[in-house]
């Protein structure tokens, strides 16, 4: 088992190497689908574990030989994030288990975030916030400006607040594909931003203020990221579709 964590957080370095014995009966669950996420707290100090899904055969021989974890990833991100002035969870450890010589399973440990998911405020909506969103599409340009990309930038990964005299912040969370890079091209931020939302009048709107602030042309930036929306969509349902048949086949095989 390897284990790294922040020296801000070395006292809890004892609690941190005991969590992939306790996880699964300790802390409170806030998600579990692929990965598990729960709140932990330990000498009045709130945690959030994210135990990632256990990797493929093809992923395990990546992830030990060729590219960090995911857990790694997520624990250097988040510093180079906070590097570069764009808020996240402060990263406090990560664990790696190897079996067979190989990665199978990790941890990533961070600070507690209070900020609300955009969501459900520009989502959720009828009538969504255009201030809101507004500065949302103006700080996703700045990112872009500032060579910074978020891997999955859905409303669900981009958290706000606002402050006591009216200034909104964000913060980013699930961060650990991320790309960073001195200048990024038009094309890698118009396949980004396809990835904000599936509501189309949110996401026209949000397009029209990131292409303004970047002095784009509206009409094609818009145009250019919905055709990217209605083709992954596509590719989502046949997706989809074919893993029904596939499933159908297999139960039909069985009988």
């Amino acid at each position: 088992m390897k284990t790294i964590v922040n020296d801000d957080f070395r006292s809890l370095g004892d609690f941190i190497k005991s969590l992939p014995e306790t996880f699964e009966s300790g802390g409170t669950t806030l998600y579990k689908a692929r990965n598990t996420v729960k709140k932990f707290t330990f000498d009045g100090i709130d945690l959030i574990v994210k135990r990632y899904k256990r990797p493929n055969a093809v992923q395990r021989v990546v992830y030990t030989l060729f590219r960090p974890s995911k857990a790694a990833r997520a624990y250097s991100y988040a510093n180079i994030l906070l590097d570069r002035g764009y808020a996240t969870p402060t990263p406090i450890a990560y664990i790696e288990i190897k079996k067979g010589g190989l990665i199978n399973e990790c941890y990533f440990i961070s600070t507690v975030t209070t900020d609300t998911p955009l969501y459900d405020a520009l989502v959720e909506t009828p009538d969504f916030d255009r201030e809101l969103a507004a500065k949302l599409a103006q700080y996703v340009a700045q990112m872009h400006i500032d060579g910074v990309m978020h891997g999955d930038p859905n409303l669900n990964n981009i958290l706000y607040h606002r402050e006591a005299d009216g200034t909104i912040r964000f913060t980013l969370i699930d961060t650990n594909r991320s790309t960073f890079k001195s200048n990024l091209s038009k094309s890698s931020c118009i396949s980004n931003l396809v990835r904000l939302t599936h509501r189309r009048d949110l996401l026209e709107y949000l397009i029209s203020r990131y292409a303004e602030y970047r002095k784009w042309d509206v009409d094609d930036t818009v145009r250019r990221v919905i055709e990217g929306l209605d083709n992954f969509e596509h590719q989502r349902e046949v997706k989809y579709r074919l893993k029904q048949k596939y499933l159908k086949f297999k139960y039909m095989t069985k009988i």
